[in-house]
């Protein structure tokens, strides 16, 4: 149940699965990000947000999700406890934090 609230929240926050190929429209945001989850293709929305507030505190301002190189990563603004907005790429498969840069 947790699982799919924050799946839904996600939608609200600004979920978008893009590809260098072709931009998925809106409305199919959630599908194909369904899709993907059901697959296990990626990690739940909750489960990778866990491991961002633990190695970036602060508040969560955004939450992507996108196609780059092949991959489909997560990118999450966080507004840290300094002021500083920063943004973390996160492999949606594996979870792992793959960079991060205070964002301009």
């Amino acid at each position: 149940m947790a699982i799919k609230s924050h799946i839904a929240q996600a939608l609200l926050v600004a979920f978008m699965l893009t590809s260098p190929a072709q931009m998925v429209s809106a409305d199919d945001d959630h599908i194909e990000a369904r899709r993907l989850l059901d697959a296990g293709k990626i990690l739940p929305l909750e489960s990778i947000l866990i491991n961002v507030r633990n190695k970036f505190p602060g508040r969560i301002l955004e939450v992507k999700l996108e196609k780059e190189h092949r991959k489909i990563v997560y990118e999450v603004e966080v507004l840290g406890d300094n002021g500083i907005v920063t943004e973390v790429y996160i492999d949606a498969e594996s979870g792992k934090v793959l960079s991060s840069k205070e964002d301009d």
